[in-house]
C-alpha cells in the first residue's frame, strides 16, 4: 500500500467522524513494520488536547482498528449545540454570526469620546 492510499483511507476515516480532532500514524524505524494510529482531539473548545489510542501492529492491523474505531464513535455535541437543542442558546441572526467569524464583534458600536 503507498503513502497516498493510507493517507486517503486516515482522510476518509476523518471525514466520517465529522472531521473532529485529527488521526497520527506513527511509523517505527527500527526495521520492525509496526506502527500506531492515534485520535487527538479536544473534549472542549478551550481544553488541552488530549488522544486516544486507535489501534498498534503493523499496518494492515492498525486501518482494521482505525475502520472499527470509526464505525464506534459517537461525536459528542458541544455545549453550544446542546444549549441550542434545548432553546437556551438560539441560534444567532446572520449578521452576528458573520460578524463573530469575522472578528468584527464591536465594529457597529458608536465610540464614546471624553469630553474636556
Amino acid at each position: 500500500m503507498t503513502i497516498e492510499e493510507v493517507q486517503a483511507r486516515l482522510r476518509a476515516a476523518h471525514a466520517r467522524i465529522g472531521n473532529e480532532g485529527r488521526f497520527a500514524l506513527t511509523l517505527s524505524l527500527d526495521g520492525r513494520e509496526e506502527c500506531y494510529i492515534t485520535h487527538w482531539f479536544r473534549p472542549e473548545p478551550h481544553a488541552f488536547e488530549d488522544c486516544r489510542a486507535v489501534g498498534s501492529g503493523s499496518l494492515a492491523e492498525c486501518l482494521a482498528a482505525l475502520d472499527r474505531y470509526v464505525a464506534a464513535y459517537a461525536r459528542r455535541p458541544t455545549l453550544e449545540e446542546v444549549g441550542r437543542t434545548l432553546g437556551l442558546d438560539p441560534d444567532p441572526a446572520p449578521e452576528k454570526a458573520a460578524r463573530r467569524r469575522t472578528g468584527r464583534q464591536h465594529a457597529d458600536m458608536p465610540m464614546l469620546v471624553a469630553a474636556e
